[in-house]
């Protein structure tokens, strides 16, 4: 009796069961070991953790910062809750966009079950939770990482408010497209969509602009609303919040070659190849040349595509594959680091959900085949699983394994720069001068790291021809990277004949990470 009760209640309550343990993988590949992986500090994290301190100690609280470029501002408040509380931590950089991670896998379930059906939302959910491309990014601490998120909560406040004609939705959803603006640049190609969409719905769905023309004025107003404080920074500063977008243009002639048509043909196909030939070689977005997607994956998404041709003139194939176009457009309108796989983070959301219609037409169409014959209609879930439990393996392989023992994993999130950190906290003495042989840009993380902890001086060469410097010197730091460790310290030996030098080795293969000359007084 009770066997059969558990049974019963399995069966009444698996949708949720199976949500709850995607939710749990989810939680898992974006905080198992986040204090570890990745593995050191890239500098453009780092920046964000410096205008972090603006908005925590300075009290400078803007929409878009151009300390390191121009670059939405909001992600940088939900970090600074978590450097608030955390301190100056790499973790405190990573929890706020491992949190929205997670998020964005609630929020695929909703979308795509309010647009197709439950079991296409459960495996959409399950392809965002654990694939590779997808938790790179949301594992480190780049505003992109809340694109998902934002893209996610607006197809699904969206389809509620196309199916339920709530003006509730309408203005959630217009808050939420607002809100999206203030996360990453690419995000703004959203607006194309929304043009070609409405377009879509003049042709094969007129009635519904008529009867709903008011609900979508009003959208139009609120969405107005949340926007205008960035468009009134955007006019004010037109050149300061538009140079990076501008810098990596397929119109950039100093990356066309004069050739803008042939660069932009190139760029799509690059764009296009990603997903299942050829991906991002940076290990900071992808294990370097990986597809985005396994070949199970790969394949589904290609017969969700075929699906919403053969299905174009119903809204709701026609909206996703606009908005897949859309945000494919930050990508391939680029000339610079393709395939470039952080560009391309918009277009997760509408991957895994086709992904997920193609695997759910598979099972649909095994079934149909097997109307009544429960031995082949298990057999056909059985492959189903497994595909799915191989793809759960690839992906804990790919990331926890391949790229997290990936030497230029280390290299790509400055190993080097954070062991300067640490070196100089553990080490930390008031009468002790260190001086860094480093550049602005690349001291990023060791700024950040050390903030109210320890004390340096970053130096160029023609500083270091100068020494001594007024005052005691009992430390120089040469950092390795790119520099002719010889020769300076060549330079050092003749200055302080008593120097001592000693090194510091990266813990995982050990490879110089940079040497120590403490002057002899």
């Amino acid at each position: 009796m009770k066997t059969k009760s558990s049974a019963s209640f399995i069966k009444k309550y698996l949708p949720a069961i199976l949500l709850v343990g995607i939710v749990a993988l989810a939680i898992f590949f974006r905080f198992y070991q986040l204090n570890s992986l990745p593995p050191g500090l890239h500098p453009d994290e780092a920046a964000n953790g410096l205008d972090i301190f603006r908005i925590l100690e300075d009290r400078d609280w803007r929409i878009i910062y151009n300390t390191n470029g121009p670059r939405e501002a909001l992600f940088f408040y939900m970090q600074a809750v978590f450097v608030f509380f955390m301190g100056n931590t790499i973790l405190a950089l990573r929890m706020a966009p491992a949190l929205f991670g997670v998020a964005s896998v609630v929020v695929i379930y909703l979308a795509t079950k309010a647009w197709f059906n439950r079991r296409t939302a459960l495996i959409a959910a399950f392809f965002m939770a654990t694939n590779p491309w997808v938790v790179t990014i949301q594992r480190d601490g780049f505003r992109a990482s809340l694109v998902p998120l934002s893209i996610g909560l607006f197809l699904w406040l969206g389809a509620k408010a196309y199916k339920t004609n709530k003006t509730i939705y309408y203005i959630l959803a217009s808050v939420a497209l607002g809100l999206g603006f203030y996360t990453y640049t690419a995000f703004t190609m959203i607006l194309p969509a929304i043009f070609i969409g409405l377009i879509y719905m003049l042709i094969v769905r007129r009635s519904y602009l008529k009867a709903n023309w008011k609900k979508l004025f009003v959208s139009f107003i609120v969405f107005g609303l949340v926007l205008s404080p960035l468009v009134v920074v955007t006019i004010k500063d037109p050149g300061g919040s538009s140079a990076r977008a501008g810098g990596t243009s397929f119109l950039n002639k100093d990356l066309n070659n004069g050739q803008p048509i042939q660069t932009l043909l190139a760029s799509t196909a690059k764009t296009l190849l990603q997903y299942n030939y050829l991906g991002d070689a940076n290990n900071r977005h992808n294990l370097a040349g990986q597809p985005l997607l396994n070949l199970f994956v790969g394949i589904m998404l290609l017969v969700g595509i075929v699906m919403c041709l053969f299905n174009i003139k119903k809204p709701r194939y026609a909206m996703l594959l606009i908005v897949l176009g859309a945000m494919l457009l930050p990508a391939l309108l680029t000339a610079e680091g393709l395939p470039h796989a952080l560009r391309s983070i918009g277009t997760a959301v509408p991957v895994f959900m086709l992904a997920g219609m193609g695997a759910n037409y598979l099972l649909y169409i095994w079934y149909r085949t097997f109307p009544v014959n429960s031995l082949a209609r298990a057999t056909g879930l059985v492959m189903i699983s497994t595909l799915l439990a191989l793809t759960l393996v690839q992906s804990y392989r790919q990331y926890f394994v391949a790229w997290a023992q990936d030497a230029t994993t280390y290299e790509a999130y400055n190993e080097a720069s954070v062991a300067i950190a640490k070196y100089l906290i553990a080490s930390n003495q008031p009468n002790t001068k260190n001086l860094i042989l480093m550049g602005g840009y690349e001291a990023n993380p060791i700024q950040y790291l050390t903030h109210n902890k320890a004390q340096y001086q970053l130096i160029d060469e023609s500083q270091l021809r100068q020494l001594p410097i007024e005052g005691n010197i009992n430390q120089l730091i040469i950092i390795p990277a790119g520099l002719d460790q010889t020769k300076r310290i060549e330079i050092l030996k003749a200055k302080f004949p008593n120097g001592k030098i000693t090194t510091v080795n990266s813990s995982f293969n050990g490879e110089l990470l940079f040497s120590i000359f403490k002057v002899q007084q």
